[in-house]
Parts: structure tokens; sequence; C-alpha cells
């Protein structure tokens, strides 16, 4: 069958969806057809990455290449050169990746992977399906310098406890919150409040935001990549996320399997020093046709964390930092003639004892309290029992079969985190309302619908891939506490109640979206974006009459929102070594509950809730430069540059009231919050990383600076420093590979500056602000053995010591109050049967 056929047979089979673009795409026929039968050119394409020569054969060929997925993560090609059609250096390209390409449009290659048809079949009546490892890429400037990946070799190598640890070396991204993993926050370009970071699993929304806790707690050995889009510059997610949007992939079966397998088990160990935690996790999997045309697959797991007191430099243990971890995952898919279905559940579960504000340090406790009740009822008083769990499922449909214009893709999710604390009942204790009291819970839920569709057509002339869908989300917040210091009190329902602070509400979004990425030349794409979100509020009326008197101003009746964010960006591929990307958006977000329904007493002047806030806006732009040589020392290795500079306006910031300067001449009840003068954010974000057969290195650089109009407790006043921005850092890492014995060992070097950037000394009464910081260097060596063949093959062993020299410190946004790990010694083996 010619290509031609077959391009027309694509068109010819399109379901009735939209009768323009059919007529538009089907006027493109005969130009596809020219395009893959063009006539042989110069092709030469350097040994290296996969994604690298496919960008390569796009300047020398004048096509342009669109993935939904591709194979950037660890995947190689040999050197391609030589006089040949673009097909034949597509196939030499895609040969043994498990893709292969068609035509789209006149000068535009998809990428999609083999059927199962057209895989390699073995002797049996079973098809060994083959295994291709994908990642988001290819549309929408996803290769920016904004965009950083960390894919699942690298999870493995790292060994983190928790997301934020695994984070924390990409430039731009923070880790926040103390030792404790029930604790730890992200922060990314300055942007630290829970909503500003979107966190989704498989599509499914994680954030949690309750007060002093963490924000997402799921466990990396569940995931197999993770995406962070720096910025709040894509019209596909909206509603938040001023510093960025970090997407979690969960592991399947196609992920695990070895090569030529279509079932397996894989175990693993672990343990680290800096907290004596013991790691043990398991799974098995698969994935078949059994001889039929619908492939199957599916995987479970199960992991296991449990460790002791953190020691951190130079020998504290802090009290209460112990953590106790479990994890169950399961996923299942099957997939036939394009269609795939896939459904997922993941459940972690947590529970120990620590202090009611999970991002502290040590106990802290005073020589008093000891002297006065004995150092173990002191350690008690400090202390809650806290028990976490972590839910989330999903269910998918996607169709990428023969249709350029229909590609569609549904999701539905169900997500949630719920935290209860309890605190030791002792003879003669209160404990205080504002932790929580004696008993507290917090539970959030989410529900969410998406519905997407990405076209791929020509029109006036100009190559277009269109991506537009429809999104819901139902959130819910149900928190309540027992306070027993009124539990014989009316005004405070005799104890029970949601805390004035963590109000009880839902909120529903609604929500649109289009994209169009049009190549306008084959080395100039733009792409203008259109997003529509409206939020309804709902507040839950305080159970305690305290909390809920018209008089003080209190209101919990429902409240709306819109607004719409329009984007733009840019790529121009300058040379085929060269990229330019700019990205810009008028992004907006949507007060949370507990900014519009958090009240205060009668008693106190910004007592009221907070319905009439205002929409948050971000005129945010992104401008960045990727650069790569090759041969620079050898005839194979590849140099990678990029640097990304951005620029953060945010005006109507939602902040609490307080301060004697805000306060001043109020006579009557105002709002506890309130939207107060702008700030802004810019900085600028660098990396280099070198690879050859024998030699690699990575370094990651991020400054940032900023500034507030005012002071968040004087909005009257002199301008301040922006409080939430991280020091200049810089992330080494320096490594020699030998390759017959697929090992590698490397040196890691953490240097951050002192951070005097500050509102905490610029005026008097700053006390909301974060104390200055020193600088520090920590140091690191790590070993990483993954052998290929022999009898070996499928085991992995990494092996390292963080913070060598067991160095004292405390990060800038840790506040002065919670020190890191001690030197940690690392060890995981795992194995693939």
């Amino acid at each position: 069958m010619t290509n031609n056929t077959r391009s027309t047979r694509r068109r010819l089979r399109l379901p009735l969806l939209s009768l323009f673009l059919t007529s538009v795409a089907l006027t493109s026929l005969p130009a596809v057809a020219n395009a893959q039968q063009a006539g042989r050119i110069a092709i030469d394409l350097p040994a290296g990455s996969v994604a690298t020569s496919l960008n390569r054969l796009a300047s020398q060929s004048g096509l342009q290449v669109v993935f939904d997925a591709t194979l950037a993560s660890g995947r190689t090609n040999a050197r391609i050169t030589g006089s040949m059609t673009v097909g034949e250096a597509l196939e030499k390209l895609l040969a043994g990746t498990g893709l292969t390409y068609r035509f789209v449009a006149e000068r535009t290659v998809k990428l999609e992977k083999l059927s199962p048809d057209a895989a390699a079949a073995t002797g049996g009546d079973e098809t060994v399906l083959p295994r291709v490892t994908v990642a988001a890429g290819g549309l929408f400037n996803s290769g920016a310098p904004s965009v950083a990946e960390i894919n699942g070799r690298q999870i493995e190598a790292a060994q983190s406890n928790s997301l934020p640890q695994l984070l924390q070396k990409t430039p731009g991204v923070t880790a926040t919150g103390g030792v404790r993993l029930q604790g730890q926050s992200i922060s990314i370009r300055g942007f630290t409040r829970q909503s500003d970071v979107r966190i989704l699993l498989d599509g499914a929304p994680k954030n949690f935001e309750r007060y002093d806790q963490g924000t997402v707690f799921v466990d990396p050995e569940l995931l197999k990549r993770v995406e962070i889009l720096k910025g709040a510059t894509s019209v596909r997610y909206g509603n938040g996320g001023f510093g960025g949007t970090v997407i979690m992939e969960s592991k399947t079966a196609e992920d695990m399997l070895l090569e030529g397998k279509s079932f397996g088990a894989w175990v693993k160990s672990g343990y680290q020093s800096a907290n004596k935690q013991r790691l043990g996790s398991a799974a098995v999997y698969g994935k078949s046709d059994f001889g039929g045309p619908v492939t199957y697959d599916g995987m479970a797991s199960v992991i296991w964390r449990k460790s002791d007191n953190v020691r951190v430099g130079g020998g504290q243990v802090y009290e209460a930092s112990s953590d106790k971890l479990t994890s169950f995952s399961a996923n299942g898919g099957l997939e036939v003639d394009g269609h795939e279905l896939r459904a997922s559940v993941i459940y972690g579960r947590s529970s120990d004892y620590g202090p009611p504000a999970a991002n502290r340090g040590d106990l802290d406790l005073t020589a008093s309290s000891i002297a006065r009740y004995g150092y173990e009822t002191a350690r008690l008083r400090a202390l809650a029992l806290r028990e976490m769990e972590d839910f989330s499922s999903t269910l998918k449909y996607a169709y990428t079969g023969d249709s350029d214009l229909v590609n569609v893709k549904a999701m539905l999710s169900l997500s949630s985190t719920d935290l209860h604390m309890t605190r030791p009942t002792i003879s003669g204790y209160v404990p205080s309302a504002s932790l929580g009291g004696q008993e507290d819970d917090a539970k959030y839920t989410d529900i969410k619908f998406e519905l997407e569709n990405t076209s791929y057509f020509d029109l006036g002339g100009f190559s277009h891939a269109a991506n537009y869908g429809v999104q819901y989300v139902h959130h819910d917040r149900d928190t309540w506490m027992y306070d027993i210091a009124n539990k014989n009190s009316a005004q405070y329902n005799y104890g029970y109640y949601s805390s004035w602070i963590m109000p009880q509400g839902k909120q529903d979004t609604l929500s649109a979206f289009v994209r169009d990425e049009i190549g306008l030349t084959p080395d100039f794409k733009v792409t203008p974006g259109l997003r529509f979100d409206y939020v309804r509020s709902q507040g839950v009326p305080n159970a305690a009459p305290r909390y809920n008197d018209p008089a003080a101003g209190h209101d919990y009746s429902a409240t709306s929102h819109t607004g719409v964010t329009p984007a733009l960006s840019l790529r121009w591929e300058a040379t085929p070594e060269t990229t330019l990307f700019a990205d810009w958006a008028y992004a907006m977000r949507v007060p949370v509950i507990d900014e519009l329904y958090s009240s205060q007493s009668a008693s106190t002047k910004a007592s009221a809730t907070s319905r009439d806030l205002e929409v948050e806006r971000n005129n945010t732009i992104n401008i960045g430069l990727s650069r790569q040589f090759d041969g620079l020392l050898s005839e194979e290795d590849t140099l990678k540059t990029s640097v990304a500079i951005f620029y953060n306006h945010v005006t109507n910031p939602v902040t609490r009231r307080f301060g004697s300067a805000n306060l001043a001449n109020i006579t009557g009840p105002v709002p506890f919050y309130w939207n107060t003068p702008s700030y802004k954010i810019y900085g600028a974000d660098f990396s280099v990383n070198y690879d050859s057969e024998s030699i690699f290195s990575n370094i990651g650089l991020a400054w940032m600076n900023g500034s507030r109009n005012g002071a968040i407790n004087d909005v009257s006043g002199p301008n301040t420093y922006f409080q939430d921005l991280a020091p200049f850092t810089g992330n080494v890492q320096l490594g020699y590979k030998i390759p017959e014995w697929d090992l590698s060992i490397s040196w890691n070097g953490l240097f951050v500056s002192a951070q005097k950037r500050t509102p905490y000394n610029q005026g008097t009464g700053y006390f909301y602000a974060r104390p200055e910081s020193k600088g520090y260097a920590v140091h690191g060596i790590s070993v990483d053995w993954t052998p290929k063949e022999g009898s070996l093959a499928g085991m992995e062993m990494h092996a390292a010591i963080d913070n060598l020299f067991d160095k004292y410190y405390e990060p800038y946004l840790s506040d002065g109050i919670a020190a890191m790990p001690g030197r940690n010694f690392k060890l995981s083996i795992s194995r693939k049967f």
C-alpha cells in the first residue's frame, strides 16, 4: 500500500466532527503525499538523544515534528549521515524505539506508538509488545528552558523521601518545611503559598493547604516521571499556580518490564543513616494481548518506609521527627484500535507523633517547662498523634487512531488528603485552640473531570496543532476540632467547631481553554491561547456562634469569580542548535476557601469574612534560549545550555489584614483578608548539561529578586523586599562513567549564598518576615551500578553520601527554625525479574 493511499484512507475514515476542518485537511492530501515522496536531501544527524536528532532533522528537511510523547528520556541514536529521503531518515532514526510516524499535514510529522500487529512477534500465539518509555513533549513550547523533567532513572538514583526533596535540585525550585515528611512543601521562583504551586498526580489535584503543614504526600517510589512547568503561561492549567505546575506520572507495567518480557516482578530495599530509615518495595506487573486484538496491562505495588528521629548536621537529633509511611498502588489498562482506557488507584498512610506544626524543627523544650512538668510530660505537651491518609484514583480514556482531527482525551479523578491530630490526655493540660485543640481533623477532597481534543491540520498555508477542552473541579474542605478549653461554652458550641482560620467550604470551577500552535515557517511557531474560568465558592457557617455572628461581619454565603486568561508563546529555531522561546500570560488566581471565609471574633477589628475579595492577576513573562553543541571534546559528546529569564507582576495579592498601621482609624468590622498593593518577582535560571562516553556534568543556577509596594503589615509604608525569595543557589554535579562495567560515580555540590533580601530588617514590627540566613556549601558523592547484561541484568544499586562533611545549615525558607539532615549514607538495591 502506498503512503498516498494510507494518507487518503485516514482522512476518509474521519468522523464528522467538523466538516470545515475535514475539508481543510482533505485539500492538503496531495501536498502530504509529495512531502513523503520528496527527493533525497543531505542528512547529518549527530549521535545522541533521539529528540535532539528529530529537531535537527526538522531543521534540515523543513518539517515540523510533533509529539504527544517523546523518547527524550534515555533514548539515543547512532550518527545518521548521507543522502536520503526524509522517510528513510525517519525509519533509521526510529528503528528499535517502538515508535513510528505519519504525516498529518503538508509539512508536519506526528510520532506514534507502533501497533501490536507491527511489533515483533515471538514463536507463540502471544505478541511480545514493544517497551516504550514516553514523556510529554513536542508541542506547546514543552522543550523550553522553563520546563524541567526528572525521569525514572534520575528518581531511582536520587533516593528521595519526598517530592520536595526530589525537586530541589531543579533550578528555581526550593524545598521548604524542615525534615519531617508531613511538613515539606515546594517553592518555585519565589512563590511559596500552597496554591501558587499546582501539583498533579496522573492528572488528579494533590494540593493540601492546611496551615503549617506540607502540601503533597506522594512517595517518589511510585513515580516514573516528574515534569516541572515553571511559571503560569500555559492556558492548559489555570486559576493559580503562579509559581508553576508539577506533573507527576506513576509507574505502569510498560515502565517496569524487561525487554522481551510480558510479565515481571520487582523488589527493592533501601537504607539511610541520618534517620535510620528502612525502605522496602515490591511490585508485580504484566502486559500482553494474549494473541488477540486487545492489549492488556496491569501493575500492583507496595512501599513501606520507617525511620527514627533525624540527625541534623553537627550531631543534634530532632525530637519527634520519625516517620512511618505505607503506600499501595494498582493500575491497569487496555488498548485496541487506537482506543486506550486506563485506571489507577494510589493510597498512602502515615502515623506518628510530631509537633502540631509539622514544618518546624526540634521541639525546643524550654528549661522552665522541663523543670515544671518533668522532661517526658513537657515533651508530650508539645506533641500530637498525626494520622495522615492520602488517596488518588483516576480513570482515563484516549483515542490516538488514524484521525488527524480527533485525538480525544478524557479523565475523571477523585483525590483526597485527610490529616487527623490528637493531643495526649494529660491531667491539667488544656491544648490551645490555635493549635487544633484536643483533637482536630482536616480533609480536602477533589473531584475532577476534563475532556480535551487535539487537531492537526493546514489552514491558510500554515500548519496548526489546536488543543482545546473543558474542565470541571469540585473541591470540598471538611474541618473540625474539639476545643476542650471551651467544652462548657455555648459560644464555642461546647468545644466542637471549625478553626476560625480553617473554615469549611467548597469551590466549583468550570473552565474552557484553547491553544493553537501555528507553524508560520518550519523554524518559527506562534501559539496563541485563551482560557476562561468560572469559580463559585460556598462557605459553611461555623458551628460556634462566636464565629458565626452577622454583627461581626460573618457571612458564609456563596460568591462567584470569573476571569479570562490570554496567553502567547513563540518558538524560533534560529539554527539547528539554537532555539529561542518567549511566553506571556495574564494569569489569574481566585481566592481560596481559607481566604474567603476565615474570620475572627467581634472583639477584633478585622473580624469579618472576606467574600468581596478580587481575583489576583499575574502579568508574567518567560524568555528563554537553549543551545546545543555536538562533538565539542569528542566525536559523540553533547553540551546543552539553557537560560530562562522570568518576570512576574502580581496585582491584587491577597493577604491577612494585620498590623497597627493597616487597622488604624477603623471603627467597624472589616474583612480578615484583603487585596493589597502589587509585588513583582524577577530572576533567571541557568543550566548546563554535558555528556560523553565517560564524563558527564550538570550545573544548575538560580537567582531571583523582587519587591512589594509597601509592606504586608503596612501597605502605605515604604516598599519592601518580597518575603519568599530564595537566595542565589547553585547545584553542580561532575561524574565519570565506566561503560564496560555499567558504573558511574559522581560528586555533587550545593552552593547557597547568604540571604539579606528580606523585609525583616527594613522597618519596625516586620515580625512576619523571614530572618536573614547565612550562606553554605554542602557536598556529596554517589555511585550508581546498573548491569545491563548477564545474570545481574535487571539489578540496580545506588549508593550515596549526602552532606559529606556533616554541615549544619538552615535554609532561608525554613525561617531559621529547621536545619537539614547531617551526613547521610544512602543505599538502595533493586532487582527486576
